[in-house]
């Protein structure tokens, strides 16, 4: 994925990874004029810079990420009206939307972004070439699909573990899901009442306002082993969720994905491990002393789990990848070129005409040799009015 990449390295994509490294301070303008210059000399200077930024927007991490936004500005500033025309592509602008709203965006960049997007709004009001620059900041990103539990690879229930009856799990703003066994029905009059029942309860969990509803409510009381095992429980994903999202900063993104590197992948199978654990308490328990600090836990455990699968996956769920125009121009390329359109026929009629036009224009070429005494390039005009009678 990194690797192999048939983009063009040159001086500016070595200067722009040595401008955003932790040498720098984040608001440092130093070598930046040198980059412009270098930017001025090559024909694809401007996309170039472009697509180094948003590679360093989209997997370096928080320091990377505010030295590219530093960059930018300086560039918009500085670099003139051939920059302005070309470095705006659709890729780098879904980028700046996108890490503008993101959830998993650090807060210090988002901040950052906010200020230059109105600073650009007001500064280029109404420049040719920056229309969808000064747009940014009331623009929200164009995702193909959103990361949430319906969609997420990473929170599907393994089979081996059934829960026994149906149950309903709730991750953060996203749609409830169903996990249910699957024992038929005695016969068709239960289950006629059994779905009148369901339609009912569906009904009032929509208007209820207390996500334990949207729980199943089972008979056991929690016994003190369960209090302490839940104690315990809660504290460990308190801790799991800490240790992943230090694994997934430590990661070069720009060299590698998360999911390669063996201490994020250790971080995750342990929150799948307490992930299922309250699971289980939240079927078991109908205490709602517990239940809501379970139903919380549970929720800020997938949000770590969907934050590891964005990160990793980030091509799927971000519109500005590369590698899918490439695809695409790769499966353009197997095809047979497009057949050139046939030669029309003249009639004759347009012929004639198209002979006489030649034939007027090579006699009017005659005329206005300079060489010739008697063509039209010498003629008198003559006078539009004459006095009458003799001069004499």
């Amino acid at each position: 994925m990194f690797s192999g990449s048939k983009k063009p390295y040159t001086a500016i994509t070595v200067q722009i990874d040595s401008l955003t490294a932790e040498q720098y301070e984040v608001d440092d303008w130093s070598g930046i004029p040198d980059l412009i210059e270098v930017i001025r000399l090559q024909a694809s200077g401007p996309s170039e810079a472009s697509r180094a930024l948003r590679k360093k927007l989209k997997y370096g991490n928080v320091h990377r990420q505010l030295r590219a936004l530093t960059i930018l500005d300086f560039l918009i500033q500085n670099a003139g009206e051939r920059f302005h025309r070309s470095f705006a592509d659709e890729p780098l602008l879904e980028r700046l939307r996108v890490i503008a709203t993101d959830s998993h965006t650090d807060a210090s960049v988002k901040e950052k972004c906010q200020q230059l997007y109105s600073q650009w709004a007001v500064s280029f009001k109404g420049v040719a070439g920056m229309e969808r620059v000064t747009a940014l900041y009331k623009q929200l990103p164009k995702r193909k699909k959103r990361a949430g539990p319906e969609n997420s690879n990473i929170l599907k229930e393994p089979a081996d573990e059934p829960l026994g009856h149906s149950v309903s799990i709730v991750a953060g703003d996203g749609p409830s899901r169903t996990l249910s066994s699957t024992t038929p029905s005695s016969s068709s009059n239960s289950k006629s009442l059994f779905d009148s029942k369901k339609k009912n309860k569906q009904k009032s969990e929509k208007h209820s306002d207390n996500i334990t509803d949207r729980y199943p409510k089972a008979k056991a009381k929690a016994s003190d082993e369960d209090v302490a095992r839940i104690k315990r429980t809660v504290a460990d994903v308190g801790f799991a969720i800490t240790r992943l999202e230090n694994a997934m900063k430590l990661v070069n993104r720009e060299t590698m994905r998360v999911s390669q590197d063996k201490e994020v992948m250790r971080r995750v199978d342990e929150c799948k491990v307490l992930r299922s654990e309250l699971l289980k308490f939240i079927h078991k328990l109908d205490d709602e002393n517990y239940l809501g600090i379970l139903i919380h836990s549970h929720e800020e455990i997938i949000n770590a789990l969907l934050a590891f699968e964005v990160m990793d996956k980030s091509v799927d769920d971000d519109s500005d990848s590369e590698e899918e125009l490439d695809s695409a121009h790769a499966n353009t390329q197997g095809l047979p070129p497009v057949k050139p359109p046939r030669p029309q026929t003249v009639p004759a009629l347009q012929v004639d005409k198209y002979n006489d036009l030649e034939s007027e224009s090579e006699q009017s070429e005659e005329d206005d040799d300079i060489n010739n005494p008697f063509g039209d390039r010498n003629a008198i005009s003559t006078p539009a009015l004459e006095k009458s009678g003799m001069t004499w």
